[in-house]
Formats: structure tokens, sequence, C-alpha cells
């Protein structure tokens, strides 16, 4: 554990070196975590826009035969 203690008159918390290694490797392994998250981040973000676009090129090729359609329709009348 840190402990509080006074050297010449300065405050300080003194970390015995195995406890700072372990905290250096938490810390490591959470920025990794991190990281790897981001990416995923990144990749389901793309995939969504990809996702978006094909359904905006679905939506604008119903949108021409209802078009179509209509048109159809209103020449029969």
């Amino acid at each position: 554990m840190a402990e509080k203690i006074m050297y010449r008159d300065v405050e300080g918390l003194f970390i015995p070196t195995s406890e700072w290694e372990r905290f250096k490797c938490d810390l490591e392994a959470l920025n990794r975590r991190a990281h790897d998250s981001e990416k995923q981040l990144e990749i389901v973000q793309g995939q969504a826009k990809f996702k978006l676009k094909k359904l905006a090129r679905i939506i604008e090729r119903k949108d021409k035969q209802i078009d179509e359609l209509n048109k159809k329709f209103e020449m029969r009348k």
C-alpha cells in the first residue's frame, strides 16, 4: 500500500516497486481495452454507414417503382 511520508519538509506518497509495477500493468491493460473498444466502435460505425447507404438505395429504387406504377395507373384512367 502507498504510504504518506515526509522527506525534507516535502510530503508525498511512497509506493513500493511491486505495487507500482502492478499499477502500470493494470493501466496498460485498461489502455489496450480502450483502444480495442475504439477500433470496434469504428468498425460498427462503418458497418452502420454501409447499411444506411444500402437502405437509401433500396428506398430510392422503390420510389422509382412506385412512380412508374402511378404513371401506368394514371394512363389507364
